[in-house]
C-alpha cells in the first residue's frame, strides 16, 4: 500500500470513528496531532523550514504548531494579508473610478482641445469596459477632438513594478506591470489558427485590436512539428512587434497565447483611441501623458464593480495585477495620491499592528506574493484569520474571496475524493522551492477552523507539497467534537 493511501487510512482510523467512540475530546485531538504529524514526515519536506498552524475560531484555541512563529515565504497567500487591508480601509462598497473629460470648448460634437482619460487604478478596465466607454462619449454627441488624447495616471507613481522585483523579468501575464490606467490586466491575446494547407502562414491576430501592435508572422502550417507555436513581443520603432513563430499541424485546435505589455499607459491610449474611432469619435492629436487641469470638465465617469467582488477574482485565481493594483490603491487614498507600493505596504502593517496582530520577522515587499523578499508567519495568517471571521463589517466579504476546495478558483481540483470536498476555502502560494495553503476549514460538526501551511525549501515538488497539504484540511475537517 502507497504512503498516501497508508495515511488516508490512518486518519480514517484516527477520526471518521470519533463521534461514535467514548473517549474525550482531547484524546481525538491527540490523535489528530499524530495524524498532522505523520503526515509531515516525508522525507522532501524541510522541517526546519515548514510551518503549520491551525487554530479553533470560536474558542481561539491553537490545536496544532509546528513553527508557527517562524517568517517564511509566503507566496501568494500574501494575498489574503492584501485581501484584509483592502477591505479594512476601503470597505466593502469602494468602486476604482475612470473619468473622461475634456479641456477647451465644446461646440456641435466638436471638442477644440484634448479628451482627457483620467485613472483611478481599475484593474478590470477590460476592452469590453473600454468600448461602453468609448460609446458613451459618441452618445454625448462628441463626433471630434482636435486636439490630444490625454492620459492622467497622476493616482498612481510612475512605478510599474514593485521595487522588491526589479530585475529578471518574463512576458508572461503573472508578472504583468501596474498603472493608474491600465486597460485587459496589461496583457494582450494573440489567437494563432492553422492555415488552410500545409505550407500555409499560420494565422495570427492580437486582441485587443489596435494599430500599436505589428505581427510579425514566421509561424507555418506543417504535417510535423518540431517546435509548437509561440508569440514574443519585441519592443521598437513606435510600435510593439509580436514575432510569431513555430509551427501548428493543419488539424490542430485554435490557441491563445497570453503576453504582457510593457507600457501600460501608450497601451491604454491606444486602446481608447482605436474604441473611440469605432465609436465614430476622431482624434487628431497624438497621445499624451498629463494631468487633468481643473477647468476640464467632465464627460463620463464610469465606475467599477465594488472592490468586494474583484478580491473574489483576486483570491480565486490569484491574480498579480490585481494585488498590485489594489495595495497602491490603498496608499493613495489612506494617504494621498500618488499611490506607491511603500504607502500601500506601510498601511498593511499599521492595520495588523493596530489589530494587535504580531508581525515580528515579518517582512511586506509586494501586495501579490510574488517577490521572494516577503515573510510572514503562519501565526500571523491564522490571527489574520481569526480577527476577519469575527469582522462583520468586511469580514463575510473577506472569508467569501478564497476559492471553494474542489469546487473553484485555484484550488478547484483539490480534495476531489475527499471528505473535506467543498468544506474548506483556501488561498494558494507557489514559487520554485515553496508551497503554501491557507484559509478556513469547516469541520463535520459544524465548527469553523483557520489554518497556514508555509512550506519553503520544498523538495516535494508541487503535487508531493499538495497532497500533504490536503490530508491536513481533510484530518482538520474530520476532527469533531463527541457526540452527547
Amino acid at each position: 500500500m502507497k504512503l498516501k493511501h497508508k495515511l488516508a487510512a490512518l486518519i480514517l482510523c484516527l477520526l471518521a470513528t470519533a463521534p461514535v467512540a467514548d473517549r474525550a475530546f482531547a484524546e481525538q485531538k491527540e490523535d489528530f496531532k499524530a495524524a498532522i504529524d505523520f503526515s509531515l514526515r516525508e522525507r522532501c519536506v524541510s522541517h526546519d523550514k515548514t510551518a503549520v498552524r491551525i487554530t479553533d475560531v470560536a474558542t481561539g484555541e491553537t490545536l496544532y504548531d509546528l513553527n508557527g512563529s517562524s517568517p517564511l515565504l509566503p507566496a501568494s497567500v500574501m494575498k489574503l494579508v492584501t485581501t484584509a487591508t483592502a477591505l479594512n480601509y476601503l470597505g466593502v462598497n469602494y468602486k476604482f473610478k475612470t473619468d473622461v473629460l475634456y479641456s477647451g470648448k465644446r461646440e456641435r460634437g466638436v471638442i477644440k482641445g484634448d479628451l482627457i482619460i483620467r485613472g483611478g487604478g481599475d484593474p478590470k478596465l477590460t476592452p469590453e469596459v473600454v468600448w461602453l466607454i468609448a460609446d458613451e462619449v459618441r452618445r454625448q454627441g462628441i463626433r471630434e477632438v482636435t486636439g490630444n488624447l490625454v492620459l492622467d495616471t497622476s493616482f498612481f507613481d510612475d512605478h510599474t513594478i514593485p521595487p522588491a522585483r526589479h530585475g529578471r523579468r518574463t512576458q508572461r501575464p503573472y508578472d504583468a506591470p501596474i498603472g493608474a490606467l491600465s486597460v485587459n490586466f496589461n496583457t494582450i491575446a494573440v489567437h494563432v489558427y492553422p492555415g488552410e494547407a500545409v505550407g500555409a502562414p499560420v494565422i495570427a491576430e492580437v486582441e485587443p485590436r489596435s494599430d500599436y501592435f505589428r505581427v510579425i508572422n514566421d509561424a507555418v502550417t506543417r504535417s510535423r512539428v518540431k517546435r509548437p507555436v509561440s508569440a514574443l513581443r519585441v519592443n521598437g520603432d513606435g510600435k510593439v512587434n509580436i514575432k510569431i513563430t513555430g509551427a501548428m499541424r493543419p488539424d490542430d485546435a485554435p490557441g491563445i497565447i497570453y503576453i504582457n505589455i510593457d507600457d501600460p499607459t501608450m497601451f491604454a491610449g491606444e486602446t481608447f483611441r482605436a474604441f473611440l474611432k469605432n465609436a465614430g469619435v476622431n482624434v487628431a492629436g497624438g497621445i499624451v501623458k498629463g494631468v487633468t487641469p481643473t477647468t476640464a470638465r467632465l464627460i463620463h465617469a464610469h465606475q467599477s464593480e465594488p472592490i468586494s467582488v474583484i478580491l473574489r477574482e483576486l483570491n480565486r485565481f490569484s491574480n498579480n495585477f490585481i494585488a498590485e493594483q489594489v495595495i497602491k490603491t490603498v496608499g493613495a487614498e489612506t494617504m494621498g495620491a500618488p499611490g506607491t507600493h511603500e504607502k500601500g505596504l506601510s498601511m498593511v502593517e499599521k492595520f495588523l499592528n493596530e489589530s494587535g496582530i504580531d508581525t515580528t520577522g515579518a517582512v511586506f515587499a509586494d501586495g501579490s506574493g510574488l517577490s521572494k523578499e516577503n515573510r510572514v508567519s503562519a501565526k500571523m495568517l491564522t490571527d489574520l484569520l481569526l480577527l476577519m471571521s469575527k469582522r462583520f463589517d468586511i469580514g463575510p466579504d473577506f472569508v467569501a474571496s478564497p476559492g471553494i476546495m474542489g469546487v473553484d478558483g485555484s484550488v478547484r481540483k483539490r480534495l476531489k475524493t475527499s471528505p473535506a470536498k467543498s468544506q474548506a476555502r483556501a488561498k494558494t502560494g507557489t514559487l520554485n522551492g515553496v508551497s503554501s495553503l491557507s484559509g478556513y476549514v469547516s469541520g463535520r460538526d459544524g465548527k469553523l477552523f483557520a489554518f497556514a501551511i508555509l512550506q519553503n525549501n520544498n523538495a516535494c515538488y508541487y503535487k508531493g507539497a499538495h497532497n500533504i497539504q490536503d490530508k491536513i484540511v481533510t484530518a482538520i475537517h474530520l476532527l469533531a467534537e463527541k457526540k452527547r
